[in-house]
């Protein structure tokens, strides 16, 4: 989606008022459903609960987006998302039948809840959500690189010497700087892009 389209519509935030706006839900969907999923991960919830939970998370966070107020000197939405899976999580494993479903890692089985809490969780969507970031834009600039730049430039991210590089992709010496530099540059760019359409992260 173009930067101007992103500047000069409507926020997502104004646009969930109207449940009839399907573009609105599957603008939040395709920008939210895969972190969903990574974040369900690292509260250890198993793959087989992981999409259905991470749907129920989606839809939740959907109907109560009207509600929520940007405001920097209240909650920060990535704090507001963390309590919305937080209480989701409990909510499904609380209805899923006891102890043979209780597969999160931080579930308790004797107090009957989950042992992490909202700050960590919304220490895991911050961390993940960097990685996140960095990965969506490396998928998005790779098919503007032909040749060998996308290699060079994640072997250099690696730590692989130059000289290494360069012998193992045969390419000049030279040529590993100016590659890895192309798609920096582009990458830069790309995630500053990704950041401003998933602005409500930022907020």
């Amino acid at each position: 989606m173009a930067g101007n389209d992103w500047n000069t519509r409507l926020s997502l935030l104004q646009r969930a008022k109207n449940p009839d706006d399907h573009h609105a839900w599957d603008e939040f969907t395709f920008y939210y459903s895969n972190f969903v999923k990574v974040v369900l991960s690292e509260m250890g919830v198993n793959q087989n609960d992981k999409d259905d939970l991470s749907q129920i998370v989606l839809i939740s966070l959907w109907k109560a987006l009207p509600k929520f107020e940007l405001d920097k000197n209240k909650a920060r939405f990535r704090t507001w998302m963390s309590t919305v899976i937080h209480n989701k999580v409990i909510d499904y494993y609380r209805k899923v039948n006891s102890q043979n479903n209780k597969n999160s890692k931080f579930w308790d089985d004797n107090q009957n809840q989950l042992t992490v809490v909202q700050p960590e969780i919304e220490k895991i969507i911050q961390n993940e959500w960097e990685v996140y970031v960095v990965q969506t834009a490396l998928e998005r600039i790779r098919e503007n690189f032909s040749g060998k730049a996308m290699q060079v430039f994640e072997m250099s991210m690696d730590n692989v010497p130059t000289n290494e590089i360069a012998e193992k992709l045969d390419v000049a010496y030279s040529s590993v700087s100016k590659l890895k530099n192309r798609v920096k540059e582009r990458l830069v760019v790309e995630i500053t892009n990704l950041k401003s359409e998933m602005y409500l992260f930022e907020e």
